[in-house]
């Protein structure tokens, strides 16, 4: 190691080899392949909110941690600023995981960067490895700068801000990451009007259970078909087998979100989803690992 190199990288360095060297051979092997042929392929292992067990949702911090998990896929979810930059955030308004008043769209970017996030994770997190107050607030265009191509970014449009599809399209474009962006969201709105300015784009339709006043999920994995979608996503406490024949038959690939315990990760890999967004990536990705020798398609 170069002699400037800190003692911080290389304790984890170290700790990395050592981590290496503890699994079998066939492990490591099996790490070094996105897609074990144990599942579906393509299988996705989707960090939440970056590795949102363990560091504030949509912060840096939370998708340094998921890169250090070992996920290659993140989602994310992103609003319009007062001055129209696209920012990480989840909530309709800033309050209670934040102290500030109002929505995103009430603040400009600036404003927004200085907004602390991590102390409401460290007293809504009190087991997690570590503490994160004073962590503050992102935008889109920060991720990208730092993570680069380390990732597939599953950006979901949240707000209904007509101008959004096109403000996200262009920090896409300042980054050339069309082929490392998948667009999702419940607003299917939003999806059409991506789909119009960017057809090149994958698109995942996400299918909320109040959507079924409108229809099934039958009825929306059609309507995400014949709308020349690539994926739907539906909640794993309601995915099943029939879901996924159906989605399949269509031509789309089906995952799962809300995995809110073991049993729904399970359950997701049961029916025979091709993946899911969760909290804790790695242990989906053990899962993983665990069946990479078994016989079959599925665990």
């Amino acid at each position: 190691m170069p002699n400037g190199t800190p003692p911080t990288r290389l304790r984890r360095i170290a700790a990395l080899i050592a981590a290496l060297a503890a699994l079998p051979l066939a492990s490591c092997r099996a790490l070094a392949e996105p897609h074990p042929t144990a599942f579906p392929r393509p299988f996705q292992v989707i960090a939440h909110r970056g590795a949102s067990a363990y560091a504030p949702e949509n912060t840096l911090p939370a998708f340094r941690e998921a890169q250090r998990l070992g996920a290659v896929e993140v989602e994310l979810d992103v609003q319009l600023s007062a001055d129209d930059q696209v920012v990480l955030f989840h909530d309709s308004l800033l309050r209670p995981k934040t102290r500030q008043a109002g929505s995103v769209r009430d603040h400009p970017l600036a404003e927004l960067r200085e907004v602390d996030i991590g102390a409401w994770f460290d007293a809504s997190h009190p087991d997690a490895p570590k503490r994160f107050a004073g962590t503050k607030l992102a935008a889109l265009a920060d991720l990208f700068e730092e993570m680069g191509r380390a990732f597939v970014y599953h950006v979901e449009l949240k707000d209904g801000e007509p101008g959004l599809s096109a403000r996200v399209l262009e920090v896409v474009d300042r980054f050339a990451l069309h082929d490392r962006v998948i667009v999702t969201s419940f607003r299917f709105d939003q999806l059409v009007r991506m789909h119009e300015l960017a057809p090149e784009l994958p698109i995942c339709l996400l299918i909320l259970k109040a959507d079924r006043r409108e229809g099934s999920v039958a009825d929306w994995i059609e309507r995400a078909a014949d709308s020349g979608f690539r994926e739907v996503g539906v909640a794993a406490q309601e995915i099943s087998q029939e879901h996924v024949a159906d989605a399949r038959a269509r031509g789309l690939w089906i995952r799962a979100w809300s995995i809110k315990s073991l049993d729904d990760m399970e359950h997701a890999i049961a029916v025979g989803s091709n993946g899911m967004t969760i909290d804790w990536p790695e242990k989906l990705i053990h899962r993983l690992l665990e069946n990479r020798g078994s016989a079959g398609s599925l665990p």
